[in-house]
C-alpha cells in the first residue's frame, strides 16, 4: 500500500514533464527515434522481401511454361526438366542480389497428363543480423504447367490476302495424322481431300477435311520471322555449271551462282553445310538425282527449285548449327513458285520454310512418305492432279532437330492450380 502514492507520483511526473512544452521536444525524440527507426528500416526489409518474392514468382512461373512446351514428347521429360532448370539458373544469374535459392524440378503427373512442376526456395539475411525475423527472411514459390490438348503445328500457311492460300484441286490428298495444319486465311478442298489430327484457320474452310475444320481461329504468326536468312558473302567458287547429264556431281557448301539442272542419270550430291542458291533454278527432272543429308538449301529472292519428272530428292536438313532443323529456306523477298511434281521426293526430312513464296505439289505420285517428319511454313500451298502429300511427325527419330516454334513446340502452355 506504501508504493502505491510513490508510483502515482511518478507517473504524474513523468506525464507533466512530457506535456511540458519547454525543452521536452528533445526529450521525445529521443525516446521515439530508435522505435520510429527500428519501424522504417522494417518496412523497407519487408517491402524487399515482397518484391523478391513477387520476382521469384515470376521465375518459377515462366520456367514452368518453358519446360512444359517439352512434354509434348512422351520420351522428352528430361529435356522439360533441363529447360526449366536452365531458365532458372539463367534469370537467377541476371538477378543482382538475388537470394539464396535451390530448386526443385520434376515432372509430375495429374489427371493422368504430364505437368511440370517447378518449386524455389529461397533465403535471405534480414536487416537486423537475421534476428528479426530469427534466421533471416524465407520465402518459396510454387508453379505448375501443362501443354494445352492441341496437336503439334506441321502445316502452317501464313498468307492471310487473297482466296485459296490453301488449295487442294482435282484428286489431290495431304494426309498429317498425328500433327496440325494451320491456314492464317482459308482452306478450300475443290475435289481432294485433307486430314489430320486437327485443321483450322482463320477465315473459311470447305471440302473433304477430317476432321471437321475450325475457323474464325486466332492467326498464328511466323515462328522464324526474326532469323536471318541473309547470304553470308556474294557467289564462292565457280558459278554452278547449269546442265549436267551424267556422272556424279559433288557441291561444298557455300553460295552458289546461277542454274543447274540435273537430268538424264545425274546426280547432284550436297556435301553437309548450307547451300545458298543466289539466283537461277535448281532443276532437278529426267532421272536426276538430288541427294543431301545434313543439307539446307536456301534460296535468294529470284531462285526456285523445280522437281520434276521422274526425278529422285533425298533430302535431310541440317543438323547442327543456326540452321538446324531446316531443309529448305526462302529469304523473305522471295515470292517464287517451288514445284514438286517428281515421282521420287520420298523424304522431306526437315522444315520447308517459304512464308512468302508459294508451294506447288503436283503429279501423281506420293511426298514425303518416307521422312520421320516435314513442317512446311509457306505462304500458299496448293495441290494439282492426284499426288499424296504425307507430313509425318515422328519427332522424336533421326539426328534433325526440330526447331523452336512448330511441331512438338508448336502449341501452347498454360499454367494450372
Amino acid at each position: 500500500m506504501t508504493d502505491r502514492p510513490v508510483l502515482n507520483g511518478l507517473r504524474q511526473g513523468l506525464a507533466l514533464i512530457w506535456r511540458s512544452e519547454a525543452g521536452t521536444i528533445a526529450i521525445k525524440f529521443a525516446l521515439a527515434f530508435p522505435v520510429l527507426a527500428v519501424v522504417a528500416v522494417g518496412a523497407i526489409d519487408l517491402s524487399e522481401v515482397q518484391s523478391s518474392k513477387t520476382r521469384l514468382q515470376d521465375i518459377a512461373d515462366n520456367a514452368a511454361l518453358a519446360g512444359a512446351a517439352q512434354l509434348r514428347l512422351a520420351t522428352n521429360l528430361s529435356a522439360a526438366v533441363e529447360r526449366a532448370s536452365a531458365y532458372v539458373d539463367g534469370h537467377l544469374q541476371d538477378w543482382t542480389h538475388a537470394p539464396e535459392v535451390t530448386q526443385r524440378v520434376q515432372v509430375i503427373t495429374i489427371d493422368g497428363q504430364n505437368a511440370l512442376e517447378v518449386v524455389l526456395d529461397a533465403h535471405r539475411d534480414s536487416f537486423f543480423g537475421s534476428m528479426l525475423p530469427p534466421g533471416g527472411w524465407h520465402f518459396s514459390a510454387e508453379a505448375r504447367a501443362v501443354t494445352l490438348a492441341r496437336a503439334p503445328l506441321c502445316v502452317l500457311i501464313t498468307g492471310d490476302r487473297g482466296e485459296r492460300v490453301m488449295n487442294v484441286r482435282d484428286y489431290g490428298r495431304i494426309s498429317a495424322p498425328a500433327c496440325m495444319i494451320h491456314s492464317n486465311r482459308d482452306i478450300i478442298v475443290d475435289g481432294g481431300s485433307v486430314s489430320a489430327a486437327e485443321v483450322q484457320a482463320v477465315t473459311d474452310a470447305r471440302g473433304t477435311i477430317t476432321p471437321l475444320p475450325g475457323v474464325d481461329a486466332a492467326s498464328v504468326p511466323d515462328p522464324f520471322a526474326d532469323s536471318d536468312f541473309t547470304p553470308p558473302h556474294a557467289c564462292s567458287g565457280a558459278a554452278l555449271p547449269g546442265m549436267v547429264q551424267s556422272g556424279v556431281l559433288r557441291l561444298s557448301p557455300g553460295v552458289h551462282c546461277g542454274d543447274i539442272a540435273i537430268v538424264g542419270d545425274a546426280v547432284l550430291v550436297l556435301e553437309p553445310g548450307e547451300h545458298w542458291f543466289s539466283g537461277g533454278v535448281v532443276d532437278i527432272r529426267g532421272q536426276g538425282r538430288l541427294i543431301g543429308n545434313d543439307v539446307a538449301l536456301m534460296f535468294a529472292p529470284n531462285a526456285r527449285f523445280e522437281f520434276r519428272g521422274q526425278a529422285t530428292v533425298d533430302l535431310e536438313g541440317r543438323r547442327t548449327g543456326p540452321y538446324a532443323g531446316f531443309a529448305v529456306v526462302s529469304a523473305p523477298a522471295n515470292i517464287e513458285e517451288f514445284l514438286i511434281s517428281a515421282d521420287n521426293v520420298r523424304r522431306l526430312l526437315g522444315v520447308i520454310y517459304i512464308p512468302n513464296a508459294q508451294l506447288v505439289v503436283e503429279g501423281r505420285r506420293t511426298v514425303a512418305q518416307d521422312s520421320a517428319w516435314t513442317v512446311i511454313v509457306a505462304r500458299q500451298l496448293r495441290l494439282n492432279g492426284s499426288p499424296s502429300l504425307i507430313i509425318n511427325a515422328g519427332y522424336g527419330f533421326g539426328n534433325v532437330p526440330v526447331p523452336e516454334g512448330v511441331g512438338p513446340s508448336g502449341g501452347s502452355t498454360q499454367l494450372i492450380e
